[in-house]
C-alpha cells in the first residue's frame, strides 16, 4: 500500500507524482492493442472477424498460429514489462505491491484503451505476463498448463479464466500485507471474468466456439457473427 509521498528508485528518492506519471505511461502502453495492429498490417479489421474481440484467442482462430502467438507475446510483454518496473527498481527488489499497481494500469488500459473508444481486449495475455514476471515458476507452469487445456477441451476461455484465477491466487499471496494491491487484484479478477461474460453464456447454451491451435489451415476467418461482434469485449 502507498505508504507515504516519496519512493526510492534505483536509490534515489522521487515523489510520488512520479510514480503516478508511471502508472499512467503504463495505461497508455497498455492501451497499445497489438490484435488490431496487426489485423491492419494484414488489410484486416479485427473486430469484423470471428467473436470481434481484438485479443489473442480471435486472432489465433480467424488469422492463423503465427499472428496468435506473435499477438500473445506482444501482450504479455506489456504486462510483465510494468511488473518487473515495479518489482524491482521501485523502492529496492521484491516489491510485489508496486508491481501489482503498475500491471493493473496495463490492464486497465487494455480492457478500456484511451485509442479505442475504451473498448478493448479481455487482459488474459497482459495478465499471464504479469504473472511469470512476479511468479515465474508458477506462472510458466500455469502457462504450459492453459497450452494443454487449449490441446484437449479447446474452449480457451475456460483455461484464461482459470489461469487468471491462479494469477489472483498467486498474486494475493506475494502481497499480502498491502490492502490496495489486494483490493486491484480482486477488482483486476473481477473485469476479466466480466470479459468473458459472453462465452460463459454462449457456453451455457451450448453455442461457443471451439479453438484448436494444431490446425493446419491458419488463415482461414470464419463468417462474422452480428451478435459478436456487438458485444463488448
Amino acid at each position: 500500500m502507498l505508504k507515504c509521498v516519496r519512493y526510492n528508485i534505483k536509490g534515489e528518492v522521487v515523489d510520488i507524482k512520479y510514480i503516478i506519471l508511471i502508472c499512467i505511461a503504463a495505461y497508455l502502453v497498455g492501451s497499445i492493442n497489438f490484435a488490431t495492429l496487426i489485423a491492419k498490417m494484414n488489410s484486416k479489421d479485427i473486430r469484423k472477424l470471428g467473436s470481434g474481440n481484438p485479443g489473442t484467442m480471435n486472432v489465433l482462430r480467424t488469422m492463423g498460429r503465427k499472428w496468435g502467438i506473435l499477438v500473445f507475446i506482444l501482450d504479455a510483454l506489456k504486462g510483465a514489462g510494468f511488473a518487473l518496473i515495479g518489482r524491482y527498481l521501485i523502492n529496492g527488489a521484491d516489491n510485489f505491491p508496486m508491481a501489482i499497481i503498475l500491471s493493473g494500469c496495463v490492464i486497465l488500459g487494455h480492457l478500456f484503451p484511451i485509442f479505442d473508444r475504451f473498448r478493448g481486449g479481455k487482459g488474459v495475455a497482459s495478465t499471464i505476463g504479469v504473472f511469470i514476471a512476479i511468479s515465474p515458476i508458477v506462472g510458466s507452469v500455469t502457462l504450459v498448463c492453459l497450452v494443454l487445456m487449449l490441446l484437449g477441451i479447446k474452449y480457451g476461455f475456460i483455461g484464461s479464466l482459470l489461469t487468471v484465477t491462479a494469477f489472483a491466487i498467486r498474486a494475493i499471496l506475494l502481497c499480502q500485507n498491502s490492502v490496495l494491491a489486494i483490493v486491484i487484484i480482486c477488482v483486476w479478477w473481477a473485469l476479466v471474468i466480466w470479459a468473458h461474460r459472453s462465452n460463459i453464456i454462449r457456453l451455457i447454451k451450448g453455442e461457443e466456439n471451439t479453438l484448436s491451435i494444431i490446425k493446419k489451415k491458419e488463415d482461414a476467418p470464419k463468417e462474422q457473427n452480428e451478435e459478436d461482434i456487438k458485444e463488448w469485449n
